[in-house]
């Protein structure tokens, strides 16, 4: 009866000690979950900034390369003459 006992109790400390250990590595969990919540969360925000267009969109010549750039354009006849004329 007394070995019986002494396993009963042997068997309820190593229960308290794994409950504790549990809990321990809970805490340890939610934290890290916390932590990838965070990361996640200024993932997304990232990508949404960078998938809806909050930048200036960048406007693009498709025919750039085919035109003469602004520079390069011959000035406009009537412009000369207004320019000429005091």
């Amino acid at each position: 009866m007394r070995a019986l006992t002494t396993v009963v109790i042997a068997f309820g400390f190593a229960a308290m000690l794994t409950q504790v250990a549990s809990a321990a590595e809970s805490e340890a969990l939610s934290a890290h979950m916390d932590a990838q919540k965070r990361e996640n969360a200024e993932v997304d925000k990232a990508y949404r900034a960078a998938t809806r267009g909050e930048a200036a969109p960048v406007k693009v010549d498709p025919w750039g390369s085919v035109r003469p750039a602004a520079s390069e354009k011959k000035p406009d006849k009537k412009a000369e003459k207004k320019a000429r004329q005091p």
